[in-house]
């Protein structure tokens, strides 16, 4: 007769299960004995999803989010299990409007149950805001007002995978309350496992607001965040966002910062990247269209990193190109950073070739050579080990000389440089081949490894598209966005006749 799963010892049990990755299997599992629910109930709560039933986008009602709160929120035990929360579509903040109430138009109104009042009147700071949040949460799809009480009521919550609109008064009020250690997190912090935040925006159009991440910067022990299809306000010098301006220097845990496909001016840029304590890590695509209408300044983000020329390991410096590049001339200035030598500990670089060798076009090698832009020799730190040039093809024959030079000085430069690699359109670069593998060459006598990564494709309707990673390597993974907006091919790696 063979074994039952019941009948295992609970070690090797506990190990099969931990291999199921299907909620709908787990929750069987916990239904079919005592001995399996005790084992299978920390794994089918370790990580809590909650998606579109619909399988749409935007302010669809959550139907499982009011019922998973009331359970949370009334079992502490379970609540603890809880590690990872993901929610791909925007918490609703509600369909009925102050004047349907005021007409006395007939709106279905819900029982509000009395763990939700008591946890209302715990993190209210007076009796109107009660009041309100206590009528917001009568109504059926105002997911908002319930994810704000569910959220701080996740103990060991390590990591938050959100999909959120700007509007979300609760959430925003809770994570400020956090931040700030306001009320209910006056006597026990909040948020004290939270270490990676990821929040996302569904529109392919505009972007979202920059507050959050300050809000982020804020919490206890945070360490990661990542942003996507975040923007300043529109216009050259627009407003500072004011909770990126109230962060006081060195204030912040966190040491990752990425964002892609987003853009941000010199003020809150500078703003945010003073609050670290120490900045590890700072990838940083610039997003383009209604992302965000703002001035940038390719010398602006070199001078926002200085408080971690001391202590940033890896930069990431790029631009999202499903559109191409779209500087905006009489607003963007592209002047580009002159070097990257203070920072004296960065190991990995991937840099698009535009912002070390600037937006402007030479007529001749001569005149490009007389330039300040000229060259990538004395650009790069000594420590730095591993260097990625993207989007070579905006200036493929200047950097390959750029890159001959450099190499030439090896030695003298960047004494630690053991891997060089080459993105762009290199299969549409045939006629260039010769002068690559010529680069190719001279790195192997200088203890060099290079690649050559074609990255040429249309973006993102392509077919073999896929959800891009995060991290400097692409080997985070958060749940997959909507609307196709961070796919991508997937990178080549061309081998050329050397």
């Amino acid at each position: 007769m063979s074994p039952s799963l019941g009948s295992l010892p609970p070690e090797l049990t506990r190990g099969i299960i931990s291999a199921i990755d299907s909620q709908d299997t787990l929750c069987n599992l916990v239904r079919t004995s005592h001995a399996l629910y005790e084992i299978t109930v920390p794994f089918l709560y370790e990580h809590v999803a909650l998606y579109d039933q619909e399988g749409g986008t935007g302010c669809h009602e959550f139907e499982q989010l009011r019922p998973l709160a009331l359970l949370l929120l009334g079992r502490p035990d379970l609540a603890q299990l809880v590690r990872h929360f993901t929610m791909r579509d925007e918490p609703s903040t509600g369909s009925i409007t102050e004047e349907m109430l005021e007409k006395g138009e007939p709106v279905e109104l819900l029982e509000v149950d009395d763990v939700f009042k008591d946890t209302i009147k715990a993190a209210s700071h007076n009796e109107e805001e009660e009041k309100q949040w206590l009528e917001h949460m009568a109504w059926p799809d105002h997911g908002d007002a319930t994810l704000a009480l569910l959220l701080p009521a996740l103990p060991k919550l390590e990591s938050l995978d959100l999909m959120i609109m700007d509007g979300c008064t609760y959430f925003e009020k809770m994570m400020r309350r956090a931040g700030m250690r306001e009320k209910p997190f006056d006597k026990q912090p909040g948020f004290l496992a939270l270490k990676d935040v990821m929040h996302t925006f569904y529109d392919e159009k505009y972007g979202m607001s920059v507050e959050y991440i300050g809000m982020f910067m804020r919490l206890p022990s945070i360490c990661r965040i990542f942003g996507h299809r975040v923007g300043s306000d529109d216009g050259f010098g627009g407003e500072e966002d004011e909770t990126l301006a109230a962060l006081e220097t060195a204030s912040s845990t966190v040491s990752h910062v990425e964002l892609k496909d987003c853009k941000l001016h010199e003020r809150d840029l500078t703003h945010m990247l003073r609050a670290p304590k120490a900045l590890k890590t700072f990838i940083y695509e610039v997003g383009w269209g209604h992302v965000s209408y703002c001035d940038m300044n390719f010398r602006a983000i070199g001078s926002a990193l200085a408080p971690h020329v001391h202590c940033l390991e890896n930069l990431w410096l790029d631009f999202e190109d499903r559109f191409g590049p779209e500087w905006h001339h009489e607003m963007d200035d592209t002047t580009p950073i002159p070097s990257f030598t203070q920072f004296e500990k960065v190991k990995v670089l991937k840099v698009a070739i535009v912002f070390i060798l600037g937006n402007k076009e030479f007529s001749n090698q001569k005149d490009w050579k007389q330039s300040e832009l000229h060259g990538l020799t004395g650009k790069f730190p000594w420590s730095l080990e591993t260097l990625h040039l993207l989007h070579c093809e905006d200036n493929f024959e200047l950097v390959l000389l750029a890159l001959g030079d450099m190499l030439e000085h090896k030695e003298r430069d960047v004494p630690g440089l053991s891997k060089l690699v080459l993105e762009g359109s290199i299969r549409k670069a045939k006629e260039r081949w010769n002068r690559i593998v010529d680069i190719i060459q001279l790195g192997k006598t200088k203890g060099v490894v290079t690649i050559t990564v074609n990255t040429a494709g249309e973006r993102p309707a392509y077919e073999g598209a896929v959800e891009r990673g995060w991290g400097m390597d692409r080997e985070i993974s958060w749940a997959e966005g909507v609307n196709a907006l961070n796919r991508y091919p997937l990178d080549e790696i061309v081998e050329l006749p050397c």
